[in-house]
């Protein structure tokens, strides 16, 4: 156990690994009311490979997200009325690289944080709660198809890769999630569900010593390694299609624009550079967008940024209006080099006091941190490495990754009358 200290910050963390492997983080945040605690789970849509003795087997697409709901079950207990009884408000999430639940409070924090370690490390899965499930979460898939937003970025991963599981929506599919059993969870839960594939993150006014000896209590004691976590075969630079376009009742294109990234074996350093990439070729303040948007090809929606998961990295864009292809043409055309350095200067100005205002959020924090815990990192020191990137870092990126052979582009385009 130990602190680290980041004084330029004014923020302090206590960091632990608990004899189970579960990785603790405490940001203490004296004098605030609010208690935040978020415990993740290093496991999200992508692992779609569930290890067995001698190899793997092949789950559904989105049992990383039907197990998130599930777990919000415990025998004879409510876990969302209880939070709610205690004053505190839960949620969960699943994404492409994790799953996360979290609470936040007010008061009686300890009796909260025991409930959620309780929550997510009980195994409760009864037969009869799975149609009922089912049907949530297919009228969840059926509003992320109703979204052409949410289509146009499923539509390019799929355009950008051939095999990596980030093709997959997180959801899965109303077929897919039928094939979704109570054993299967359970074999899930048993594999990807142990502390030493978890990561425990607190911020606000606690004890950081009490945070660990409650966690110490309540999860089992015995060390089990965390499991393997392939993503697929080995992908090719180019993407796998460059065009894909689907109809939806939308009044002008909806579209997204990607171009694959080298994953990195540094991937916080990679994550700020395309950031930075992005914002200086296709942020608001730059010529590209100024031009785009005065010739009317985009509207003020219209918004850039960097995807990044184990295995898979991308730069991209999108909004709506009526020239999908002329935006990625302008975008290739553009030059990827001789941005001047003042201008570069200013943009990692914007982007540190993004930064610093986020470490207000409780939230946003901890995913952060988290994030950087599985990666094998330290999310305060997104600071260190974003003074270190350089405008020839980014160039060398911004030439390296936009080009026509990495280039995919997903259009929704509007049904014809």
């Amino acid at each position: 156990m130990s602190w680290n200290n980041y004084p330029a910050l004014g923020e302090r963390c206590y960091t632990e690994t608990l004899p189970n492997g579960l990785r603790l983080r405490v940001v203490p945040k004296p004098g605030f009311a609010g208690k935040f605690a978020f415990l993740g789970v290093n496991f999200g849509s992508c692992d779609t490979q569930l290890p067995l003795s001698g190899g793997w087997q092949t789950v559904p697409d989105g049992t990383a997200h039907f197990l998130e709901h599930r777990m919000f079950c415990l025998p004879g207990c409510d876990p969302e009325a209880e939070f709610s009884r205690l004053g505190a408000e839960s949620n969960a999430f699943t994404d492409y690289a994790m799953t996360g639940y979290y609470f936040t409070c007010t008061d009686r924090f300890d009796d909260c944080l025991r409930l959620l370690l309780r929550m997510v490390l009980t195994p409760y899965f009864p037969p009869e709660a799975m149609a009922a499930e089912r049907a949530v979460i297919a009228d969840e898939i059926a509003l992320y198809d109703d979204s052409p937003e949410d289509c146009a970025q499923e539509r390019l991963c799929r355009a950008l890769y051939r095999s990596h599981p980030i093709r997959i929506p997180i959801a899965g599919s109303r077929r897919s999630i039928r094939a979704v059993t109570p054993e299967l969870l359970r074999r899930c839960f048993d594999a990807y569900y142990v502390p030493s594939n978890m990561a425990l993150i607190v911020m606000g006014d606690v004890d950081a010593q009490a945070v660990s000896h409650l966690a110490r209590e309540c999860l089992p004691p015995d060390f089990s390694p965390p499991p393997a976590r392939p993503c697929g075969e080995e992908e090719p630079a180019r993407a796998f299609r460059h065009r894909t376009r689907r109809t939806l009742p939308v009044s002008q294109p909806v579209f997204s624009i990607g171009f694959k990234a080298e994953p990195s074996a540094s991937p916080l350093q990679q994550e700020l550079t395309g950031q930075l990439a992005a914002e200086l070729l296709l942020g608001e303040s730059s010529a590209l967008y100024e031009s785009l948007y005065t010739r009317g090809l985009i509207d003020a929606e219209f918004s850039s940024g960097f995807t990044r998961v184990p295995g898979a990295a991308f730069l991209q864009a999108g909004g709506a209006g009526h020239g999908p292809e002329a935006v990625l043409e302008a975008i290739l055309q553009a030059p990827k080099t001789g941005f001047a350095p003042a201008q570069f200067a200013r943009l990692k100005k914007s982007v540190r006091g993004r930064l610093l205002r986020e470490l207000d959020g409780f939230e946003s924090t901890c995913y952060r941190i988290c994030e950087a815990v599985f990666a094998g990192e330290d999310c305060f020191c997104d600071f260190a490495l974003l003074d270190s990137i350089t405008l020839s870092d980014t160039e060398a990126f911004l030439t390296q990754t936009i080009t026509p052979e990495r280039a995919a582009l997903s259009v929704i385009a509007p049904e014809e009358a």
